[in-house]
């Protein structure tokens, strides 16, 4: 059976913008790649700061890494950004071993996409 991408209840998707479908095809690709079911955590809902933040705006999106190994959160991140590049997209372990620990992933700041 493949892998796939799950949804936290109560993740919004009220806007999808070309940046944001990249993004989550490359979190697909990742968890079938890395045979791991992926848990999204947060999209254009959540405490975000301000209405241009690209949560907001349908450019970045939360990964679950609790359930994740040392070796699997960095195999998910390596291959998510090897995907995307880092020209267009950043990525990285937002707030490392704390119980808001997630992988977060979006349209780099001052750049547009497509």
């Amino acid at each position: 059976m493949d892998n796939v991408i799950r949804v936290k209840d109560g993740v919004a998707f009220s806007v999808i913008a070309p940046a944001g479908f990249r993004i989550l095809s490359a979190i697909d690709q990742a968890s079938k790649k890395l045979a791991l079911d992926l848990v999204i955590t947060s999209g254009t809902d959540g405490e975000h700061s301000g209405p241009s933040v690209p949560h907001h705006l349908g450019e970045a999106y939360d990964l679950r890494t609790q359930s994740l190994t040392p070796e699997q959160k960095t195999q998910v991140l390596d291959y998510i950004m090897g995907v995307l590049g880092w020209t267009s997209f950043y990525g990285f372990l937002e707030s490392p071993d704390t119980s808001n620990e997630h992988i977060h992933i979006q349209r780099k700041k001052g750049t547009t996409y497509p």
